[in-house]
């Protein structure tokens, strides 16, 4: 009787993860992560090898301005996109908490980038605008999407 109720339980688990279908954008957003993650270290080893232009914010600065300024936050990007590929891969349901927090840090470090002078306003009101929207529309995407929010309190519930 006991092996039957761990046999049934087991199965109802294994259909349970079977049934929780994946987003498709979720799929696609995995891909585009874990390939700019290795963008982002990409860039910075051509910026050490002085191999191509140096862009901030769409403007060229030089290369120890670049090595200075945009490789911490291209960094700390990498490592949070591979995180994220990682969380949904995997089906974490940090995952998209990761992905807030990395337009978060774009926001954050342009604000005191910008107010401590380090980089022209030009620059800094580019990534803020940029992360706030883009941001703005992962938080209605990952919190707000019906299926997507669905998806993920689902993810939190197993």
């Amino acid at each position: 009787m006991r092996t039957n109720l761990l046999a049934e339980r087991a199965t109802d688990i294994h259909f349970s993860v079977i049934k929780l279908k994946q987003p498709f954008a979720i799929r696609v957003l995995t891909w585009f992560a874990a390939l700019a993650s290795a963008g982002m270290y990409l860039s910075i080893l051509l910026a050490i090898l002085d191999i191509g232009p140096h862009i901030m914010g769409g403007e060229r600065v030089t290369r120890i301005e670049w090595l200075h300024i945009a490789a911490p936050l291209v960094a700390a990007i990498g490592i949070l996109m591979a995180f994220i590929a990682y969380g949904f891969t995997r089906q974490k349901p940090w995952s998209r908490h990761v992905v807030i927090a990395m337009f978060v840090l774009i926001v954050v470090y342009a604000s005191i980038l910008g107010a401590l002078n380090l980089i022209h306003h030009a620059i800094m009101w580019r990534a803020i605008i940029n992360g706030t929207v883009f941001g703005g529309a992962a938080v209605w995407y990952f919190y707000f999407k019906p299926n997507v929010a669905a998806y993920f309190r689902e993810l939190a519930n197993r």
